[in-house]
């Protein structure tokens, strides 16, 4: 075989080798979950705060996302989400508090989105009111015709149940309203007023705790935890509101 063959089976070989590798690390499905004891092991391997005693469920978002709550060994109730990348599961971000977040699983698509929770049953909330929110505003801009938008605000109520944790998705309304507003921030960036537009400067998500009277909540073990990340999951706050936080003409 001459040497310009060698070479040329050479570079067909090593085509083949970095496809093959970008199969394995990228492209091929995700392996079996692994166990509860592994789980525990992992987290408080990469983020010993967490100090995991339990692991509560495990909840499929999708085929590479996997939603962990957990107690630890200071009876905190803590949330960690999991990534399947590289060919393997990892810790991508853990909370040792509950409180409600956003998981965006494709930051560009509010269908994806989902609102988790494990609440301590310490706090005993009984059920919690979710909102999208958007304040009212009127700009006059030299050169730019007056703009006014109008306030939003929508409500889901869910009831927790017994279990500590749980996850919704996004009602179907808030997902459309959500993109029509950014269609709108898109159509208008010509324009000088929209050009630093960006619907999450303007949108944002509240929620409300009741307990079994019906009255807020006193969180004094779901809140002010602490938190790991490793900038693999898309993960937003849920601002704490209160009753006076609301437009009750709506």
């Amino acid at each position: 075989m001459t040497k310009k063959r060698l070479w040329r089976v050479g570079i067909g070989v090593g085509i083949v080798l970095v496809f093959a590798l970008i199969y394995w690390f990228y492209l091929a499905k995700p392996t079996s979950f692994p166990s509860n004891e592994y789980l525990i092991e992992e987290l408080n391997s990469v983020f010993p705060a967490a100090n995991a005693s339990k692991i509560q469920d495990t909840i499929q978002m999708n085929g590479r996302n996997v939603l962990v709550p957990y107690i630890s060994e200071d009876d905190d109730y803590g949330l960690s989400y999991w990534v399947w990348k590289g060919h393997k599961w990892r810790v991508a971000n853990v909370d040792t508090a509950g409180a409600p977040m956003l998981w965006k699983l494709d930051k560009n698509d509010p269908s994806t989105y989902k609102i988790v929770w494990n609440l301590h049953p310490d706090d005993k909330v009984r059920s919690n009111n979710f909102y999208l929110m958007k304040e009212r505003g009127y700009h006059i801009m030299e050169g730019v015709e007056e703009h006014y938008d109008p306030g939003v605000q929508m409500k889901k109520e869910v009831t927790t149940g017994e279990k500590s944790y749980g996850m919704i998705e996004l009602p179907k309304e808030w997902v459309a309203f959500i993109n029509s507003y950014s269609e709108l921030g898109a159509a208008k960036q010509p324009n000088s007023f929209f050009k630093s537009f960006s619907p999450d400067l303007h949108l944002y998500f509240g929620w409300i705790p009741y307990d079994q009277t019906g009255k807020e909540a006193s969180l004094d073990h779901s809140l002010n935890g602490s938190g790991f990340s490793n900038g693999n999951v898309e993960i937003d706050f849920i601002h704490i509101l209160d009753e006076a936080d609301l437009d009750r003409s709506k």
